[in-house]
């Protein structure tokens, strides 16, 4: 089966945790999308969410941090999620390896970008609750809500 690289950010900011309105999926999703060629995953992740809305954010990490003129540490992911993505139109069944990063927003505007998403909106834990089951895939909420429940215990 076909696996593609993929990089979501859930930004989380005074206990509550940014979610798109995905237009096509018509779900609740953090932003994030498929790389770009070269591109590393916590870059990706960064990029996405400036493109689909309009806030930068900062990768939290816990690595050592290491920058040497011949290497450094780039932030790890806090998950790894294998997605099955069924058959869509002229795309067939295949499966994204989906590099989830925690992160806090540094600057930008917050801005519905239309062609991605029909609404942004910041969401406590409480509220994930209140989410239809057919408006959020599970494991966003079960993601959203640990990573919330993370920054609270640090």
């Amino acid at each position: 089966m076909k696996r593609q690289f993929v990089a979501s950010a859930y930004v989380v900011e005074n206990q509550k945790v940014l979610l798109l309105m995905h237009k096509k999926l018509k779900k609740w999703l953090p932003p994030g999308g498929h790389l770009d060629e070269n591109e590393l995953p916590h870059e990706g992740a960064q990029r996405e969410t400036l493109e689909e809305t309009g806030i930068e954010i900062e990768i939290i990490s816990d690595d050592l941090s290491i920058r040497e003129r011949n290497a450094r540490i780039v932030p790890k992911p806090r998950h790894i999620l294998l997605e099955e993505i069924p058959a869509h139109h002229e795309e067939p069944q295949h499966q994204h390896i989906d590099f989830i990063f925690l992160a806090r927003p540094i600057g930008g505007t917050l801005t519905v970008n239309r062609q991605e998403s029909d609404a942004l909106r910041w969401f406590s834990e409480d509220e994930l609750d209140q989410i239809p089951e057919n408006e959020i895939f599970n494991e966003t909420k079960t993601i959203a809500k640990n990573l919330i429940a993370t920054l609270l215990a640090t």
